[in-house]
């Protein structure tokens, strides 16, 4: 695969920090092309639809609560059939565990060369249309068109208009998974502010070139120290299901750093420099996942100290991360018209997916199939129904650069 010249992006970087210490626009521009790297396209095709299998397990797992009469919310489950499976139990708990750090990571990648070639002011004034836009559209159209699936569940007899209108005004109004993008949002523009300043940046440099000669076992080290660092506090001080929500904006508590810490280390490390660290013994992640999975499942519900559970978490979602990175690169070619439009498509799917896949499951509910058969409906249908909407809907003039 090529790499692009990292030194190259920097040194234009360092040449321009001062106006982007200031908030200014470069007078003088150098063209650099954005770096194209295939594999971690597919890789986040991959865990957004992770994220679609996830949404369609909660409504079969086993145990789950419908929703009570006159509620809409439950959780991370508004629709809960009573065909259940505990095969669907252990795919939440693994999904859970670690693909909203990858994402993060995933999502950090282009930072530093998006500002090297963008600068400040320009750069965060795209992340505020890919980001801001949709979620300010979004929360008042797809978060009440999926909880209203919801509602009628428990018994509500009202019109969406009435519904739409209580929920914006009186509540409650949960973000459902826009609240990945409001987080995306407010850490894009928290660390391009921190990288708009020279110490910082530089910073930033020196840690790279410092990865580029040291061995990849270092690498997983510090990734594992740094992100227990960043969630164990979070975690012992709020536990694993607390919220911190304002509005129709949240996002999980005890994960706050850890999500931080993730983006912040992809932008840090950047896309050509981890791809260039699993070209060579790549299959070493892979096996430390598979490791870290058995690990992970063994000790899930026994009785141990908040700690332990917090060590456990962090190792199995580093490690698991790495693995599916190494893999990406390792096996990642070139797409072809298919996998084109899926990459072009990921983030449309992730948006337009909750409502799908909520109203395919409350029209399921009265058909005498199994959980296991309605789950891959729900799944087949959901993910290609919303990349066929998101499909359609960037066939509008602009929408494409926001979705």
């Amino acid at each position: 695969m090529k790499s692009v010249a990292v030194a190259s992006i920097d040194a234009y970087a360092h040449s321009q920090n001062r106006y982007r210490a200031l908030g200014q626009t470069p007078q003088v521009r150098i063209a650099q092309p954005a770096a194209h790297f295939p594999a971690f396209d597919h890789l986040r095709v991959f865990v957004i639809a992770l994220v679609v299998l996830q949404h369609v397990a909660l409504g079969y797992m086993a145990g789950a609560q419908a929703v009570s009469a006159g509620s809409y919310t439950n959780g991370s489950a508004p629709v809960v059939d009573m065909a259940q499976w505990s095969g669907f139990n252990a795919v939440v708990t693994w999904t859970n565990g670690f693909f909203m750090p990858l994402m993060f990571l995933l999502s950090g990648l282009f930072v530093r060369s998006s500002l090297a070639r963008k600068g400040l002011r320009q750069y965060l004034v795209d992340r505020a249309l890919r980001l801001g836009a949709p979620l300010l559209v979004g929360i008042v159209t797809i978060v009440p068109l999926s909880y209203y699936a919801a509602y009628l569940l428990g018994g509500g007899g009202d019109s969406f208009a009435t519904f739409w209108a209580r929920m914006v005004t009186l509540g409650p109004w949960p973000s459902g998974p826009l609240w990945f993008v409001g987080a995306l949002l407010v850490f894009d523009a928290a660390l391009a502010l921190l990288l708009a300043q020279d110490r910082i940046w530089q910073f930033a440099r020196r840690f790279g070139h410092a990865l580029d000669s040291r061995p990849a076992g270092a690498w997983l080290m510090l990734f594992i120290v740094a992100s227990a660092a960043a969630y164990l506090p979070f975690h012992l001080a709020f536990g694993k299901s607390h919220w911190l929500t304002a509005g129709p904006f949240g996002i999980q508590s005890s994960r706050i750093g850890l999500y931080f810490l993730s983006f912040a280390a992809g932008a840090f490390v950047g896309a050509d420099r981890l791809a260039r660290a699993f070209e060579r013994q790549w299959i070493r992640w892979p096996l430390l996942a598979i490791v870290a999975t058995v690990a992970f499942f063994a000790l899930d519900g026994l009785p141990v100290p908040s700690w332990v559970d917090g060590v456990m978490l962090v190792l199995f979602s580093t490690i698991t991360a790495l693995g599916l990175l190494a893999l990406a690169v390792r096996f990642s070619g070139q797409s072809g018209s298919i996998g084109n439009s899926l990459c072009a498509n990921a983030y449309g799917i992730y948006l337009m997916h909750w409502p799908i896949v909520l109203w395919l499951q409350l029209l399921l509910l009265g058909t005498p199939l199994a959980p296991l058969a309605k789950g891959a409906l729900v799944m087949t249908l959901g993910f290609s129904l919303s990349w066929l909407a998101s499909s359609l809907f960037r066939r509008l003039p602009g929408v494409s650069r926001a979705v």
